[in-house]
């Protein structure tokens, strides 16, 4: 407001040509242009000069005159506290925080937020980030040492012959002992296929005949060795194949032997979930797995080597990683989708939401209030009128500048209104 402004400018051009018309008017008393020019330029200079003492006293003492000037700094106090509570009730009443957040649908702002593959990608990059962060701080000895005794009596509780007779029950469904049985027939294939199952067989019959290299049944193994009576690779050579035929004939699904091999398979289970050692035998062994701390163990290796595969590898190699994301990603598809479909859910969240960013900004409100406030009167009296003036340094200029005009449009009038009452 120390700035020499448009307002000044005129002021001072007023002061000009009111010294040049007195001049004038002296010079030649005689012509009445220069006393009515005299008359409007008095009244015009009164009014820009009282108007400019009106409003800098609204900000300091003009001329150092200490009478009711400097309105704004004397009344700071009350300055600021009326800016307070009109903050307080115009913009941060109760009723009107609460008509605003109503206003608001900030459920679908957000689920619209949600839904654009930036932002989604966002959500669950911060969300991974989080999770990557949580799981490189676990002390995964300190977690396995505390649920260790949890899970042991978990298991403890657990009856193993309930148990055995469930598995049994499962794996003697048809399907299921179909697939065991495949799944071993399948095994057998691959195990003697190929030069490594004929290898494998040729080295059975080497440890066969070293069994037999004493005794009678060397002797005669020699013997059928020397006659060439039995030859080892020939021998191996149709083993293989009647193994091979073998095993394609019991692949054949509605053959004879497919059939026996399935009811021995279903027999074999029934006869170890009937034996009563089998159920004690697992007693002791659950007994001796959680005496002997194999719980705790297996827990903590198992942690162990989740963390450090999820954070060993590149995001974008790892598939464990990958995983967690695509589950993350589906699951807030689910929620949006949910949210968008079940009008009631949306309305019960939507409520909760409301309630929450309510109560947030009814907390806020004191804290506002309180920064408002403490911001003012941190203010100097200098940074308080400049503030002020610079949001109606506009408004002043005109003020200053209508009561220049306004003083010599008066003036003018009251001119002819002296000549005509002195006629």
């Amino acid at each position: 407001m120390d700035r020499f402004n448009r307002a000044d400018k005129t002021l001072c051009v007023l002061f000009v040509c009111f010294l040049v018309v007195l001049a004038l008017r002296t010079l030649y008393p005689q012509y009445i242009i220069f006393e009515l020019l005299l008359f409007c330029s008095e009244a015009s200079l009164v009014g820009g000069i009282a108007d400019w003492f009106a409003v800098t006293a609204l900000f300091k003492k003009p001329l150092g005159f200490p009478f009711h000037t400097a309105i704004l700094p004397s009344r700071r106090d009350a300055f600021i506290n009326s800016c307070v509570r009109m903050l307080q009730t115009e913009f941060l009443s109760k009723r009107k925080i609460y008509r605003r957040i109503c206003n608001a649908d900030l459920l679908s702002w957000g689920l619209n937020w949600a839904k654009n593959p930036d932002n989604k990608k966002y959500i669950l990059n911060e969300v991974m980030q989080f999770l990557v962060k949580k799981i490189a701080e676990i002390d995964t000895a300190k977690v396995a040492q505390k649920n260790s005794e949890k899970i042991a009596q978990l298991i403890l509780k657990e009856s193993m012959g309930d148990l055995s007779h469930n598995l049994m029950g499962v794996l003697l469904k048809s399907e299921n002992s179909q697939l065991a049985v495949d799944k071993g027939i399948n095994f057998l294939k691959g195990y003697f296929s190929g030069r490594e199952g004929k290898a494998r067989i040729d080295a059975f019959l080497e440890n066969y005949q070293k069994q037999y290299e004493s005794g009678l049944g060397g002797l005669m193994l020699s013997l059928a060795l020397a006659t060439n009576t039995l030859d080892p690779d020939e021998l191996s050579l149709i083993i293989h194949e009647r193994i091979l035929d073998l095993l394609d004939d019991v692949s054949d699904k509605d053959g004879e032997l497919y059939a026996n091999l399935i009811n021995l398979y279903e027999e074999a289970l029934m006869n170890i979930r009937d034996d009563e050692n089998w159920v004690d035998s697992l007693n002791t062994l659950r007994d001796s797995f959680v005496e002997m701390g194999i719980v705790e163990k297996i827990l903590q290796n198992s942690l162990r080597n989740f963390c450090e595969y999820l954070l060993a590898n590149n995001n974008r190699e790892n598939k464990l990683y990958q995983t967690i994301e695509q589950i993350l990603s589906e699951e807030i598809d689910r929620c949006i989708e949910k949210l968008n479909t079940n009008n009631e859910f949306k309305s019960k969240i939507n409520r909760f939401v409301l309630d929450v960013v309510h109560r947030s900004a009814l907390k806020g409100e004191d804290v506002i209030l309180e920064l408002a406030r403490k911001f003012l009167e941190g203010l100097t009296d200098k940074q308080l009128n400049e503030l002020v003036y610079d949001k109606v340094e506009t408004d002043m200029i005109w003020i200053r500048l209508n009561g220049s005009i306004v003083g010599g449009i008066i003036g003018f009038f009251a001119f002819w209104l002296l000549q005509l009452v002195n006629k």
